[in-house]
């Protein structure tokens, strides 16, 4: 199944957490029993933070916020949960990740579209 999807109260979060364990004096392995968190966790967060809060995340935010007390122009839109699909004229229908390569998603619209239209049996 994989891990969840991280958002900015995650980042924030452990923008908070790393500041505070730098903060405490307390070695790493102190803080996070203290914190109730692995320290692979914690040097996770150090890696994925080592550049700061991903933009995209930020923009996303702020954007909500806007949306929050009506100052929004624009509805963000987020196409990363969604699968790609595609209907075909023979009335196929085909879902795929969005993460799927150029090669099998050619390959994929090149069989399925080549198939006939299913039929019902007449009764």
């Amino acid at each position: 199944m994989g891990r969840p999807a991280c958002g900015l109260e995650d980042y924030q979060n452990w923008q908070e957490r790393i500041e505070s364990q730098q903060e405490s004096g307390l070695s790493v392995d102190e803080f996070c029993r203290q914190e109730e968190v692995s320290p692979s966790t914690f040097y996770r967060w150090v890696n994925q933070l080592r550049d700061g809060i991903p933009q995209s995340l930020l923009v996303a935010g702020k954007a909500r916020q806007q949306i929050a007390v009506g100052e929004a122009k624009f509805l963000p839109i987020s196409t990363q949960a969604l699968p790609i699909e595609i209907e075909f004229p023979n009335g196929l229908m085909v879902r795929l990740p969005l993460d799927v390569g150029r090669p099998l998603l050619l390959e994929v619209i090149r069989i399925a579209g080549a198939l006939r239209p299913w039929k019902a049996p007449k009764s």
